[in-house]
């Protein structure tokens, strides 16, 4: 504002101002950072302090449930793990059973026979028995076949005898005996004759032990069998079998229990069941500290919660960004097919009215050499002579007339092809069709050094090809392949099924197809021949022949190794309908000897 001018501003009227805030900056900017301050306490209030909260809760119950989840999950393992064991050993019961029932104690008390039987059980049950051995009713052991020297030996004070005795099988707790080995038998009681005996075996450690342990409980969970007097019956983590375990005379109880014990500076949870009718008892155990571990590690990391989370959004969005543009280039991949289809399909209707055309200019001097092949087999007929010329000769002959019959065929087809005509679709058998040709050819391949391997699975079914056609197609083939290898090489044929095709393959080791030409072989006037030399026909040509059949074609190629040509016809079943391409003139396959 210059001298001499009054003050008109809007900011100040009579000493006051219209806006609180225009000119004391420092107000407004005060005002400013208090609602940030407020606003981020806020949500940091919002947002830590039920974290914290959560948080604190988490750890209280997760601890808890980690405790009760292990707990019941170790109450259904031991459970199961109990009925394992009460199949194991039933199951050793059940082999000594059948052995008992079906030998007579004469015949096994022959140790020959005995180890005879011996041998057999262990074929069934490998690794599952040491020894096996009959004792007569008197506790004498009369055979035994195993690796302790225990014939002649008395059990009768033993208790595991006296409860065979009385119960008539048994599967003891484990004790030295006379072997003074820690062991187990399992024996089953016999009447014969008024006599009493008992055909006994023991059950191989290390195969009881592997069984119990096979139940896996963390690094510090263990898994061992007591019994009713608290002796370890298979070895614990910590100590020997037979010794005396925290179980003290444990009590006979139904289903599952569990308790908590210290052992050194650690707690333990334990959960047991009785198994094996109540004489052994089940016990699998944990540090808990192990079982709260996940916890622990869950609320150490739980800062990480939030860039997880950032993470994942950045993961969602890499997934779903590429899924969708993997489905935009699947659709653009399937636009680029159907338009090469479209164009493909157009070339071969300019090839079909160019066709139509070869075919009338073809036909003309065909049937003139038709007319003169005729003349010259009629004048061979005339001449006398059974040389071996003259037999060359009209062989000669007769194989120009098939040729001639074929081409005609050819052109025939080539008019059907551009008037989109009907060709007659038959069941062939693919397998002398590859020979005729492969014959045909094969000349011309020994004089360019070529070797021809023809590999041709029997009984290959028939399919519905056209038979002119389909040697059209193969004589295509491997001239592209003699092409390619120009000299000394091989080409290999090879025809077998497929699941419900029939797959019939050209192979050579010529020089290769470059991969960005593997997609532009089969269209029309197409070639990578010099120019001169090929037409580009061949292929496209063959592509709709076999298209017309209902088969696939497809072309592998490596540079410098070789190209191999695949087709692929449809196995057709009794029922399916045979005849043209139109299907105006069809015919139904007999169900039956087809």
């Amino acid at each position: 504002m210059t001298r001499g001018q009054s003050d008109t501003s809007p900011v100040e009227e009579g000493g006051h101002s219209l806006f609180p805030w225009q000119g004391r900056p420092s107000v407004a900017a005060g005002r400013v950072q208090r609602l940030r301050l407020r606003i981020t306490v806020t949500l940091l209030l919002v947002s830590l302090l039920p974290l914290s909260l959560v948080g604190a809760g988490a750890w209280h119950v997760f601890h808890r449930l980690a405790l009760d989840k292990t707990l019941e999950l170790h109450r259904t393992l031991v459970r199961g793990h109990a009925l394992a064991i009460d199949a194991y050993l039933a199951e050793r019961l059940r082999a000594l059973d059948l052995l008992a029932n079906t030998h007579s104690s004469e015949f096994l008390g022959d140790e020959e026979r005995l180890a005879s039987v011996f041998r057999r059980l262990r074929v069934v049950h490998p690794n599952d028995f040491v020894d096996l051995g009959v004792i007569n009713e008197r506790g004498e052991h009369v055979a035994y076949v195993g690796p302790y020297d225990l014939k002649g030996k008395n059990y009768s004070d033993a208790s595991w005898f006296r409860t065979v005795l009385e119960k008539g099988s048994y599967v003891s707790d484990v004790f030295l005996g006379h072997r003074q080995v820690p062991h187990c038998v399992v024996a089953i009681l016999r009447e014969e004759d008024q006599q009493r005996w008992i055909l006994r075996a023991t059950i191989n450690n290390e195969s009881l032990y592997s069984l119990v342990r096979s139940l896996e409980v963390g690094e510090t969970g263990d898994v061992f069998v007591v019994n009713t007097d608290g002796l370890y019956q298979t070895p614990p983590a910590r100590g020997h079998v037979l010794d005396r375990s925290a179980w003290e005379s444990p009590q006979a109880h139904q289903g599952v229990v569990d308790r908590r014990l210290e052992l050194g500076n650690a707690h333990f949870s334990q959960v047991a069941t009785w198994t094996n009718n109540g004489h052994w008892l089940l016990v699998v155990q944990q540090a808990e500290s192990e079982i709260v571990a996940p916890v622990r590690r869950a609320m150490t990391y739980g800062g990480l919660v939030v860039l997880a989370a950032v993470l994942l959004v950045l993961v969602t969005t890499f997934i779903a960004t590429w899924h969708l543009t993997g489905q935009v280039e699947r659709a653009k991949q399937q636009r680029d097919a159907m338009y090469g289809d479209l164009l493909r399909s157009a070339k071969l209707a300019s090839l079909g009215e160019m066709a139509t055309g070869l075919a009338h200019e073809i036909n003309n001097p065909l049937a003139t050499i038709s007319a003169e092949q005729t003349n010259i087999g009629d004048l061979l007929l005339e001449l006398e002579g059974d040389s071996e010329t003259m037999k060359a000769l009209r062989a000669s002959v007769d194989r120009c007339k098939r040729q001639i019959f074929r081409c005609s065929s050819i052109t025939h087809k080539m008019l059907q092809f551009g008037r989109r005509g009907e060709g007659d679709l038959q069941l062939q058998d693919v397998a002398p069709i590859v020979k005729e040709v492969a014959k045909l050819l094969e000349q011309q391949m020994r004089l360019r050094n070529i070797a021809l391997r023809v590999d041709l699975e029997p009984s290959v079914p028939k399919v519905l090809v056209d038979a002119t056609e389909l040697e059209q197609v193969l004589v295509n083939l491997i001239n592209n392949a003699m092409h390619a290898i120009d000299r000394q090489g091989t080409i290999a044929i090879t025809l077998n099924r497929s699941g419900a095709a029939v797959e019939l393959a050209v192979k050579d080791d010529g020089c290769g197809i470059p991969t960005k030409d593997l997609d532009k072989i089969f269209q029309p006037f197409f070639t990578t021949k010099p120019v001169g030399q090929g037409t580009g026909l061949g292929l496209a040509v063959s592509y709709g022949m076999v298209q017309a059949w209902g088969g696939t074609i497809r072309a592998d190629s490596e540079i410098g190794v070789g190209t191999q040509i695949t087709l692929q016809f449809p196995i057709h079943q009794p029922g399916q309908t045979v005849g043209t391409r139109s299907g105006r003139h069809h015919e139904r396959m007999a169900t039956q000897g087809q």
